[in-house]
């Protein structure tokens, strides 16, 4: 081979190898691809136990990075959503669920529950192809089967979004600074410094024809209580609530009263509606509801008036541990009938 030939070859082999170490340098932010059981994924989070004090408020700097995250999440920008993750400590992952057969993409912490990186701030799974509802459980572990109920029903309703808290509520020592100071900063339902309220302000505000079902649950002492205010002795008892302070009319097309009308259709389970039956846990404390129906400031203010989004759903302990499955029937045909 001539010599000038040999150095030309030599010279493009050499510049070949540096571009591939250049590559090589680079971080590589791929979407993670997961299949399996998508339910069973879900139901395996360690929210841990009371008073672990893991829960950590992000900064504004970081909920600002969250958001930026969460629409590129939305938007289906996979590639751009994990390299914005990545500083802080998320994934995002593409996760084909082989009950459903369908395609569903999660945004979850990559720290361990008590690892030094983890912060609690909760794991969101979007269905692009899902009815308008987004399904939350800010209190999945400690208002006891929640969590397990808003994963199963948004799979049965194939809905939206779907929200769970990253701790139980009551993991922090200390207390949030809104709504009185009543609740664990770990409690995101009472806490506007979290990445569980940025991911509701962004939904809120994404689609206003978006509705919302937050589920909740009380015990015993408040169940006669609740049973005395509406009138009925039914131990399986819903207490429905837009977190206002105010009459409903029944006939009115809402996805409260659309609900209503078919857990009563049925007739086992008793429907109350907070304000027209019941002035008690009425949610009106509620931070993401008093965002989406336009409160002043959310953390010390409730609201005034209804967007008729939002169902603050109390639910008490039989309905929860013996009526799941029931409670996601007729969630699937009141989203249906109002909306289809």
């Amino acid at each position: 081979m001539p010599y000038g030939k040999s150095i030309l070859s030599v010279t493009v082999l050499v510049t070949l190898a540096l571009l591939l170490v250049t590559l090589l340098s680079f971080p590589s932010y791929a979407t993670t691809i997961m299949s399996g059981e998508l339910a069973k994924h879900l139901k395996a989070i360690d929210y841990g136990k009371k008073a672990d004090n893991t829960w950590v408020a992000p900064s504004a700097t970081e909920q600002q990075q969250f958001e930026a995250v969460f629409d590129a999440f939305i938007a289906q920008d996979l590639p751009l959503a994990q390299e914005l993750a990545t500083p802080i400590v998320y994934i995002v992952a593409q996760f084909f669920d082989t009950n459903t057969q369908a395609t569903y993409y999660l945004l979850q912490e990559r720290a361990s529950l008590h690892s030094a990186e983890f912060i609690g701030g909760g794991t969101y799974v979007y269905n692009p192809l899902g009815l308008n509802a987004i399904l939350q459980a800010p209190h999945p572990k400690r208002d006891t089967f929640t969590g397990t109920q808003a994963i199963d029903a948004f799979l049965y309703t194939q809905t939206k979004l779907l929200m769970l808290a990253g701790t139980r509520r009551d993991n922090s020592h200390a207390l949030s600074t809104c709504t009185n100071g009543h609740y664990e900063a770990s409690d995101v339902a009472h806490q506007t410094e979290s990445f569980f309220n940025v991911a509701h302000k962004y939904m809120s505000d994404f689609d206003d024809a978006s509705v919302f079902i937050q589920y909740h649950g009380f015990g015993k002492t408040t169940l006669a209580k609740l049973q005395a205010q509406c009138d009925v002795d039914n131990d399986l008892m819903l207490n429905l609530s837009e977190s206002v302070r105010y009459n409903t009319a029944d006939a009115e097309h809402s996805i409260l009263h659309s609900l209503r009308r078919v857990v009563e259709d049925e007739g086992k389970i008793a429907a109350c509606v907070y304000g027209n039956d019941t002035k008690s846990l009425g949610g009106t404390w509620n931070v993401q509801a008093r965002y989406t129906n336009g409160s002043s400031n959310i953390c010390s203010t409730s609201s005034s008036a209804s967007s008729k989004r939002f169902i603050h759903l109390e639910q008490s302990y039989n309905v929860r541990r013996y009526h799941r499955e029931s409670m996601q029937k007729y969630l699937k045909q009141a989203l249906e009938n109002y909306f289809l």
